[in-house]
């Protein structure tokens, strides 16, 4: 068994690392006619185009490994029952299971890898690609601007945009909150839509609302409301080409320490803005009272947006990375079902069923994001199904055995 052991450990890497490199290239190409676009019409230096490129590797990785052990453990268990050698197992009396026990402890070392990887160098590498990608696409609006979070970056003004059509600049949701001076209250613009461009002499970004509402907390007993059909506001940017660190970071550029913390501050800044409601719900009812429960409702309903959304990234991290366990199963499971062998074999059912299992994953993600469906559920559903199956398929190829399907006869037979 030992020469068993380290025959299909052996022939086990070589496929993964193999899978591993084409993966990553073939999602780089993705990548690749943004930076002939960077380095061709705008002139920025190989350098830094290449830095670029070396930032966007990590996220590349982050999928390449999960793809690269369905796509060997398809390969190696596909030969094993190809060549008959799972029936030799049999006939010897072996459980075909343990053929698992020389992946145990490599796919351990892959998952805390990866769990470290998207946990602390994904982040890291995103927010530094961010940081170069704001440096240099002057063009695009929509770059500097971020859906779903409260934007501070210009002075005088906090931000929270819905959601960004990237393509075309067009915002929806928005919120924002202007501060004239120190100590007054903030001036509260809400609008359902809008648009970001850029001025002609590209210094500025000009967001332009469509049927929204102002208002404004004159004294301590006077209130304004005022509606309006169309209002523009003109952010002053920065195009000289300089390279800077910028402090803010999104969901996706937050380290795991940072993400826990951040979770920890939403869900108690939640808690206190619930109390400050149910306290204004309790006070005499005027214009004044009415305007602070408003800011406190919204600002209620953008905190839980934000706190959905960063408990759904810290989900997200820790469920992609143990999918690498629940794919050398699925993949063992589904090789020994088709009972081929061969790179081609591999990469065809690993990328079927992963482009499955992607489509399932970012599912997910939306409903936990937007609140359809408990935030655990949701993001870790793939996982869930796909542990299903594969139990399903396990039993059969080592037991022959359909538990589903006997599940199902005993249903069809009570009826």
């Amino acid at each position: 068994m030992k020469v068993l052991y380290r025959q299909t450990l052996k022939d086990f890497i070589g496929p993964f690392i193999l899978a591993v490199v084409v993966m990553a290239g073939i999602l780089l190409m993705d990548k690749i006619f943004l930076l002939i676009d960077l380095l061709v019409k705008k002139g920025i230096g190989f350098w830094v185009v290449a830095e670029l490129m070396f930032y966007s590797l990590p996220f590349v990785m982050s999928f390449s490994i999960p793809i690269g052990i369905l796509i060997a453990s398809v390969m190696v268990f596909g030969r094993i029952t190809h060549d008959n050698e799972l029936i030799a197992i049999r006939s010897s009396g072996i459980n075909p299971l343990s053929l698992f026990k020389p992946f145990l402890p490599v796919i351990v070392l892959i998952t805390l890898f990866m769990v470290y990887f998207n946990g602390f160098i994904l982040p890291e590498a995103s927010h530094r690609a961010r940081n170069l990608i704001t440096d240099i696409a002057q063009k695009k609006p929509s770059v500097r601007i971020y859906e779903g979070v409260f934007i501070e970056d210009f002075p005088g003004y906090i931000i929270y945009l819905g959601s960004i059509d990237d393509r075309t600049g067009k915002v929806n949701d928005i919120t924002i909150w202007e501060q004239k001076s120190r100590g007054e209250p903030p001036i509260l613009i809400k609008a359902e839509s809008g648009q970001i461009s850029t001025s002609a002499d590209e210094c500025y970004f000009i967001i332009e609302l469509d049927e929204g509402e102002i208002s404004e907390l004159v004294s301590p007993d006077k209130y304004r409301h005022l509606s309006f059909e169309r209002h523009q506001i003109n952010l002053e940017i920065d195009l000289d080409f300089i390279r800077r660190e910028r402090k803010f970071r999104s969901n996706r550029e937050m380290i795991l320490t940072e993400l826990y913390k951040r979770v920890g501050t939403l869900n108690t800044e939640r808690q206190s803005i619930r109390q400050e409601i149910d306290k204004l719900k309790q006070s005499p009812v005027n214009e004044v009272t009415g305007f602070h429960l408003e800011d406190a409702q919204n600002k209620l309903r953008h905190k839980t947006n934000e706190y959905k959304k960063f408990l759904t990234e810290l989900n997200k991290r820790y469920a992609l990375a143990f999918s690498g366990i629940v794919f050398l199963f699925f993949g063992a499971a589904l090789g020994m079902l088709l009972k081929r062998s061969g790179l081609g074999t591999g990469f065809v059912v690993g990328l079927l069923f992963f482009a499955v299992y992607y489509i399932i994953f970012i599912a997910g993600e939306e409903f936990a994001q937007s609140g359809r469906a408990p935030v655990f559920v949701s993001v870790w559903f793939a996982n869930l199904i796909l542990i299903l199956v594969t139990l399903e398929l396990l039993s059969y190829v080592t037991i022959e055995r359909w538990y589903i399907g006997q599940v199902i006869r005993r249903l069809r037979k009570r009826r």
